[in-house]
């Protein structure tokens, strides 16, 4: 396998700078492969300015008589600690394992944090941004980065096992299964490597190029590419078992349940398909763009808009349950845990809804846009923000 170099990060910042542009300009560019424009200017927000600090807007109340239930450090929404990382946290989604909370930031780095007290333990820096969310398995991190490859990092030392070079951005979030690592680049190949070595399994074309993250169920993975194409691949050898066009490039991911796949589109509707046969099963549309990737519990399939709405659709027959206004764009996926549904907003709002009703519970101003999915463990909601902080609050 051959190393990384820098030319992998001049190569990503050129590709920012000269095609994501504004959509009219868009059109001279889409032969080149280069998608969506608005990302240009959140390249250059990984400077730390904080915007304003994190601030509990409102949280619940006793029904008795409207004081607090509990002391102001133990409040759902409460502030646990906060690092900043010097980088935009951006489309990394933390993820803790043992402890740790291990997530990227644009200025190159993979962080590890004391999860209880926020601590940095370790930081190893790649030669390129780092926007995919971490995975962890068996002692090791493995992480992508704009320069083009995949890294395989020692869960506890923070010293490279391996990496894996390919021939475009690696933005999509890797999966660990079978002992092999799962994940796409923006070469038009997905592709599985083994987890221990990282030597090549087997790769497939996938058309354009990857930003969506796979989703392993049983024996087959599934991810969508760049020019709108859904795929299910076999996980051991990679041979296509079915594909389907949708109408745009898919920047969701796809999540499977009882059966059914779902996936956001920016072509405006939120698609359910058989796993099995890749046969669409219903089409909900939305009146506007779906890049969050969908939740599935109780149920329900909860996912955001552009609009700033978060909705809640029963799962099979995509029939609409409820729909809040949260804030400005729900991109990025909402996160279910104990009945809570949590959500950030492009706004610089972290938002708690009762996942079955909607019904708001609690909202924090953060300082900043909320660009990655949180991640909750003892308790704690774990997530990252635009201004280059990583915060920890009561979930």
């Amino acid at each position: 396998m051959a190393s990384c170099s820098g030319l992998g990060c001049a190569a990503a910042l050129i590709s920012i700078v000269v095609g994501q542009l504004t959509p009219w300009w868009a059109l001279v560019v889409v032969p080149l492969g280069i998608f969506n424009a608005i990302e240009v200017m959140g390249y250059f927000a990984y400077l730390p300015v904080v915007v304003k600090p994190y601030v509990l807007v409102s949280a619940p109340t006793d029904a008795a008589d409207g004081e607090q239930h509990e002391e102001e450090g133990q409040r759902r929404g409460a502030l646990c600690w906060q690092l900043d990382t010097g980088g935009a946290v951006k489309e990394s989604s933390p993820t803790v394992v043992d402890g740790t909370v291990f997530v990227g930031s644009w200025n190159f780095l993979l962080w590890a944090v004391d999860a209880a007290t926020g601590e940095e333990r370790w930081r190893f820096r790649t030669s390129g941004v780092v926007a995919a969310s971490p995975a962890a398995a068996d002692g090791i991190v493995y992480i992508g980065s704009w320069d083009k490859c995949l890294y395989a990092v020692d869960a506890v030392s923070g010293r490279e096992r391996w990496r894996f070079r390919t021939n475009g951005l690696v933005r999509s979030t890797p999966v660990v299964a079978d002992g092999m690592v799962l994940f796409g680049s923006n070469d038009g190949f997905f592709r599985a490597v083994d987890a221990a070595s990282g030597e090549s399994r087997w790769q497939t074309g996938v058309g354009k190029g990857v930003r969506s993250s796979p989703t392993v169920v049983g024996n087959s993975v599934y991810i969508g590419s760049n020019d709108g194409f859904l795929w299910a691949l076999d996980t051991a050898s990679g041979q296509v078992r079915w594909r389907l066009k949708t109408h745009s490039g898919l920047w969701s991911s796809p999540v499977v349940a009882d059966g059914l796949l779902y996936v956001g589109s920016p072509d405006r509707h939120l698609w359910a398909v058989d796993t099995a046969s890749g046969h669409v099963r219903w089409k909900l549309p939305t009146g506007t763009w779906v890049k969050s990737t969908p939740a599935v519990a109780h149920s329900l399939v909860y996912f955001g808009t552009s609009d700033g709405y978060l909705w809640a659709v029963d799962a099979v027959s995509g029939e609409r349950r409820w729909r809040h206004k949260v804030g400005v764009w729900v991109r990025w996926a909402p996160l279910v845990a104990n009945g809570t549904l949590y959500v950030g907003t492009n706004d610089g709002r972290m938002v708690a809804l009762n996942a079955v009703s909607g019904e708001e519970q609690w909202t924090a101003e953060t300082g900043s846009p909320v660009f990655s999915t949180p991640a909750v463990a003892n308790g704690v909601l774990h997530f990252g923000l635009q201004n280059g902080r990583l915060l920890a609050v009561r979930a």
